[in-house]
């Protein structure tokens, strides 16, 4: 019956799209809201890497590459890929979006700015019925025409950065196509809101301390929270952060504590790299194990705009 449970799942129109983690954390937060695409004068080049259930030997992972820059005066872009893996499902997705920026201040390194963005999901999903050994042969879930499914998305964004303060909305997987089971009420829209808030408070010379939080709602009435601070010492070109990320989530059927997470992550010159581990606290990852996110990524300088970002 639990085999049988993967087609019946993968028959619904609305699906999720790139899996939420702690991508935003490591560099990735473009990958939850199209205002951030082209944030800095670099061409910023982004890869995360999440494994979880690491006690399995084909348990779940997700993959994202992402590429995003100020392209034209105030205007950014973008465009980024993930693959999810798990078992006989595969997801595969290409996110494409552009935003606009207004600048609050003549602070250099656009410290202190406002943007808007948009952007289109194009989503596939596919089901390897090789790997799937159903009790009833010829079962009807697993006939011809449903090991596929497409649909497009599309995303909505702002944000804000004033002197040291950040947040930022994004409405995103907002379905415009294959939306009928939705219309009717047969599956509720995979619809997201993000929003996220945090402030870098410089108390020393080198130093700041980040705390945040983000939160994830969706239109079942689900909610995740995530409560993060971050230390880091930077200097001219280089810097290194560490901190940690609780996330909790609550739905109709009650709260629970989802785990625990450390993270570190850096620049050396244009390199960028970050980590992070989950502990959760709940029996399945005590049973399967707890996972992780590896990011690795670089930041050019930007050969698609050489006049640089209009402040006026």
């Amino acid at each position: 019956m639990l085999l049988l449970a993967v087609p019946l799942f993968t028959k619904s129109q609305a699906q999720e799209t790139l899996p939420f983690y702690q991508q935003y954390l490591v560099d990735g937060d473009f990958l939850f809201n199209p205002a951030l695409l082209g944030k800095t004068d670099d061409v910023v080049v982004n890869l995360n890497y999440q494994k979880q259930f690491s006690k399995l030997s084909e348990s779940p992972n997700v993959q994202s590459v992402g590429l995003h820059a100020n392209i034209f005066d105030r205007v950014g872009a973008g465009v980024s890929f993930f693959r999810d893996q798990n078992g006989p499902i595969s997801s595969n997705g290409v996110t494409l979006g552009a935003s606009y920026f207004i600048p609050l201040s003549d602070e250099e390194d656009r410290r202190d700015q406002f943007s808007f963005g948009v952007g289109t999901n194009l989503y596939n999903m596919n089901i390897d019925y090789s790997q799937i050994h159903p009790e009833q042969q010829g079962d009807p879930l697993l006939g011809e025409n449903t090991n596929s499914i497409f649909i497009a998305y599309a995303n909505l964004g702002t944000a804000v950065k004033y002197r040291h303060f950040f947040a930022g909305l994004s409405v995103m997987d907002i379905p415009i196509s294959n939306t009928l089971p939705i219309d009717n009420g047969i599956e509720p829209s995979p619809t997201k809101f993000y929003l996220n808030a945090g402030y870098d408070w410089h108390f020393a010379d080198g130093i700041f301390l980040t705390p945040s939080l983000m939160m994830n709602l969706n239109t079942n009435s689900s909610r995740i929270m995530d409560y993060n601070v971050m230390a880091t010492v930077f200097g001219e070109e280089d810097l290194f952060s560490a901190g940690v990320s609780f996330r909790s989530a609550k739905s109709a059927v009650g709260s629970q504590n989802l785990g625990l997470s450390p993270v570190i992550k850096g620049r050396v010159g244009l390199f960028t790299f970050g980590a992070v581990y989950n502990f959760g606290v709940s029996e399945l990852t005590e049973n399967f194990g707890n996972s992780f996110m590896l990011s690795v990524g670089f930041n050019i300088n930007n050969f698609i705009n050489s006049r640089g970002f209009r402040y006026r």
